[in-house]
């Protein structure tokens, strides 16, 4: 640094004598603005760019999460969404149906078509009333008379297939 400045000091005359070119002044500003403006058109496109990705960006979001709404109030609810007891309780009166229906297809005595389709008929009005129960449900989680009339549905469903394999039994 004391080199640079001892040169500057022994050269004064020849940096103070130099004259500048009339028009010196105005190439400089030119240039000058010139890069600025260069560079404004640079930042211009990077934050076009930037504005375009941004706006995919929340648009994925934003469909991702209209979807998602949309799966959920399709969604049924169920006594295994409540809690893992009503898990349980569910999971247990689904097997039990299960069973039930599968003794009642494999019965060795046949009934008639019409008497199939009354039985049909009563469990898809059974049926219904579930999942009007589940649409109650997804409007009120915590609501017990809703969560005891699904665990109702299921046993009178279990207590009309056992009636309906009685009879079937004893008329065969």
């Amino acid at each position: 640094m004391k080199n640079l400045e001892d040169f500057i000091n022994e050269n004064r005359e020849a940096f103070d004598s130099s004259n500048l070119s009339e028009n010196h002044l105005e190439k400089f500003e030119k240039k000058l603005f010139s890069d600025v403006k260069q560079k404004r058109k640079i930042n211009y496109w990077y934050a076009i760019a930037a504005t375009i990705i941004l706006l995919i960006g929340f648009s994925i979001v934003i469909e991702q999460n209209i979807s998602d709404r949309a799966f959920v109030n399709n969604k049924n609810t169920s006594l295994s969404d409540i809690s893992v007891k009503y898990s349980e309780v569910e999971l247990f009166y689904k097997n039990d149906l299960d069973q039930k229906l599968n003794e009642f297809d494999h019965l060795n005595c046949k009934i008639g078509d019409e008497q199939r389709q009354m039985i049909d008929i009563e469990l898809k009005q059974l049926d219904i009333v579930y999942h009007s129960l589940q649409n109650e449900l997804k409007n009120n989680k915590n609501d017990q008379r809703i969560i005891d009339a699904m665990i109702n549905n299921y046993q009178t469903k279990i207590q009309f297939i056992e009636l309906v394999i009685n009879q079937i039994k004893n008329n065969c």
